[in-house]
This record gives structure tokens, sequence and C-alpha cells, in this order.
């Protein structure tokens, strides 16, 4: 995939990632979870700035409007209807996080300049660490592992 093209993709992505995080918060009913939605939307309205402004950079240089591939971005757009559960929302947003970053990473690995390739590498990790604050949710609304102060074990001997 041309460098262009990955970014009016991850434009495209990022869009979608915001509309999705902000549905969330509006239908959350816990606190929390709606606070956590509600970050996660603001960080992917800076990660569309981000892409926006290279984008833009890399359109002028190249003189080319690119297709988005419309096929890629059915894959990388969340999916879900009707009322969610918490859990369903959690788990939803983690398998979108996944595709992203791993989608962010292949994306830097074929990018053409160095600043194109930063930006796709910073923001892999950072879709990376969505996914793992959304795994800290997830295993606090399924009270498993250890969670801020609930373990879901005893290390005590009877």
């Amino acid at each position: 995939m041309k460098e262009v093209e990955a970014l009016a993709l991850a434009l495209e992505v990022e869009k979608a990632e915001l509309k999705f995080y902000i549905e969330l918060a509006r239908r959350a009913r816990d606190e929390r979870a709606r606070k956590m939605f509600l970050f996660l939307a603001g960080e992917e309205a800076e990660h569309w700035d981000t892409f926006e402004e290279k984008f833009v950079e890399v359109l002028i240089e190249k003189c080319e409007l690119p297709a988005v591939d419309r096929e890629l971005l059915e894959k990388l757009t969340p999916k879900y209807e009707g009322e969610l559960s918490e859990v369903d929302a959690v788990r939803i947003g983690m398998e979108q996080e996944k595709l992203t970053w791993e989608f962010y990473e292949q994306a830097a690995k074929e990018a053409e300049h160095d600043s194109v390739k930063r930006i796709f590498e910073e923001l892999a990790k950072i879709e990376k660490g969505h996914y793992e604050l959304l795994k800290a949710q997830y295993d606090s609304i399924m009270k498993i592992g250890i969670w801020m102060d609930y373990q879901d074990f005893s290390l005590e001997v009877d």
C-alpha cells in the first residue's frame, strides 16, 4: 500500500474510532467506563489531527489524491448494533485497537518518509496502550487477575 493511501485510510479509521468511542461513552451507564471511552475518543481525535497534517504534507508533495481501500477500511472499522453491554463494548474496543495498532505497524514498515514512519510507529504504540487500557477495564469487569485492589484468587493458606 502506498504511503499516501495508508495515511488516507488512517484518517478514516481514526474518524470511525472517534465516533465509536463517543457513542460508547453516550451509552455507558458506569461512570468509569464513560470517562474511559471519552478519554479514548479524545486520543483518537488527536490521532486524526496528526494524520491529517501529515496527509496534507504528503499530498502536496505527491500531487495525487489516493483512493481509500474500502475493503480494508471495512475491516478496520468498529462494528456494533443495538444495545451493547459494557463487556461487549470493551471487547469490541479491544479488537478495534488491536487491528489498528497492527495496521499502523505495517504502514510504518512500508512508509517512504521517515517522518511518516515515525508517526505510524508512535501511534501504533499509543493504540497498543489503548488496548491495554481496555484490557484492564475488561479484567476489572470480569474480575479476573489482579486489578487494583481486587484479586480473584487467594494466596493465603487455610
